[in-house]
């Protein structure tokens, strides 16, 4: 049964609340500033969404079972029959007092998130949060369907100027799809990482380390599927193991366990195009040669598809600084790309890598000024120095950044670019414009743009380094070791 708590709103107003106790109702609708609807459970609120259609997407839904365990219980099931709904509407969850550690198995379930009944500005923060994520999810959608019907006039006028029109639209819309993506992947692949560096148990990191890989090789391969713009590096510090964590059809020959720095990235990216084809094996292999070493991968895969096979991950090996080989060409020296000759099924990259510097000395510690505006990604990066010994000091916009590098001595700047009342290309001229030590200390900006031209631009505002999102411990160390060689130890 619904009761009407006051005129139902529509579009991204609308506020449905699941609880099956009216004095409780009352009192959040004065929380909340007034709740258009109430129903007493989730089967009435599975009914009123599907019978709004599309604006079911816009709703955001608030399910009540702080009031007994039963409902605790039942509140899983409620979650996860909400969010089977096509489209998904937003899922809040009140929780009983003293049972917030119920909190994450909610989460888990699907709903957005699971808060404290008893705390009314939480709620209405979450509640608005919940209808800005919604937004962004209802634009994407928007833009998938019109990416679909593009699609389907781009192959009804094939060569027509309308075709090239939406294909144009489609390579822009994929452009928009893939920063969302990538939007969601760096947040969690940062809190992986910096999980990752507390006390877990095995299959804890196990699963985390699974995660990670997952998560970096559909970045990677969306990043290596943008052609439009030259990809910056993403150096990290890691084993063979780590970069075919994952991985289907890849064996480990020789150096299993030698740390190596590269961009860890672009390397899982060519992976997956070099697995592609079905039935395809690849093999690695790390070969030191002094103060430096060379990555070797030798693909087998059917002889018919070699040429294929060429022009897909040729691009990718030239982008890592490697050549790329067919058959034998190797020992001789030519690249298997001009040549055209025999049939075999065998390709060889061979991508040049950095070992890691040893460092006699012990690290000493570093005074960093970390300023970040995202509260994520200040707890990241400043557990991340922590963790290595750094001591930290943060601030949460460019302003505060450079109130404080005026009035403190730090050895590092970490800016992160994009924040409110003060950028960080406006906040590190003016740290440049201080006079003496304190103009000179090094900033690092802490970017989630990766092309050249996004580097350029930091560099041109004064900073000394770029750190690009998602942060991780082995870009962290790769960047203290190019500033402060010997004291940072080395990722991994």
């Amino acid at each position: 049964m619904a009761e009407g708590m006051m005129t139902e709103t529509s579009g991204r107003e609308a506020v449905l609340l699941v609880s099956g106790d009216a004095v409780r109702a009352r009192q959040l609708a004065i929380a909340l500033g007034g709740i258009p609807l109430r129903v007493d459970a989730v089967d009435a609120a599975l009914d009123h969404l599907r019978g709004h259609g599309a604006a079911a997407g816009e709703c955001v839904v608030v399910i009540d079972v702080a009031g007994s365990a039963a409902d605790v219980a039942s509140g899983h099931d409620a979650v996860e029959a909400l969010v089977r709904l096509d489209p998904v509407p937003a899922v809040l969850v009140l929780v009983p007092d003293g049972q917030e550690d119920a909190a994450p198995s909610f989460i888990a379930a699907g709903a957005q998130d699971a808060l404290p009944a008893c705390d009314a500005i939480a709620l209405r923060r979450a509640v608005l949060a919940a209808r800005r994520r919604q937004e962004r999810e209802n634009r994407l959608r928007a833009a998938l369907a019109d990416a679909g019907r593009a699609g389907g006039e781009d192959g009804s006028e094939a060569g027509g100027q309308a075709g090239g029109e939406a294909r144009g639209d489609a390579g822009g819309l994929f452009d928009a799809a893939a920063a969302a993506v990538e939007a969601a992947l760096d947040p969690m692949l940062a809190l992986t990482a910096a999980t990752l560096e507390s006390p877990l148990l095995p299959s804890q990191q196990d699963r985390l380390a699974a995660i990670r890989a997952a998560a970096s090789t559909l970045r990677a391969t969306i990043s290596a599927l943008r052609s439009t713009k030259p990809e910056t590096q993403g150096v990290e510090t890691l084993t063979l193991g780590d970069l075919v964590a994952g991985a289907r059809a890849v064996a480990v020959e020789g150096g299993a366990g030698q740390h190596f720095i590269a961009d860890a990235g672009g390397l899982r990216s060519l992976l997956v195009l070099l697995t592609a084809e079905t039935g395809a094996e690849l093999s690695l292999s790390l070969q030191p040669t002094g103060e430096a070493a060379e990555l070797i991968l030798r693909r087998r895969g059917a002889p018919r598809l070699r040429p294929l096979a060429l022009a897909v991950a040729g691009p990718q090996v030239r982008r890592l600084g490697g050549r790329l080989f067919a058959d034998g060409a190797s020992d001789a020296g030519a690249d298997g790309a001009g040549a055209g000759g025999g049939a075999g099924e065998w390709l060889t990259a061979r991508i040049p890598v950095q070992l890691p510097a040893r460092s006699a000395a012990p690290p000493a510690s570093l005074s960093v000024l970390l300023v970040e505006d995202n509260p994520i990604g200040r707890l990241v990066a400043a557990g991340f120095f922590k963790a290595l010994g750094h001591a930290v000091t943060t601030a949460e916009d460019g302003a505060q950044g450079v109130a404080a590098a005026t009035e403190g001595r730090f050895d590092l700047i970490v800016m992160d670019v994009q924040m409110p009342v003060m950028d960080g290309h406006e906040a590190s001229r003016a740290i440049r414009a201080l006079p003496g030590e304190a103009g000179r200390v090094p900033i690092v900006a802490l970017t989630a743009g990766t092309d050249a031209e996004d580097d350029a631009q930091c560099r041109a505002a004064g900073m000394d380094d770029c750190l690009h999102k998602p942060l991780t411990m082995d870009r962290l160390c790769a960047v203290l070791e190019r500033l402060f060689p010997g004291r940072a130890p080395q990722g991994g």
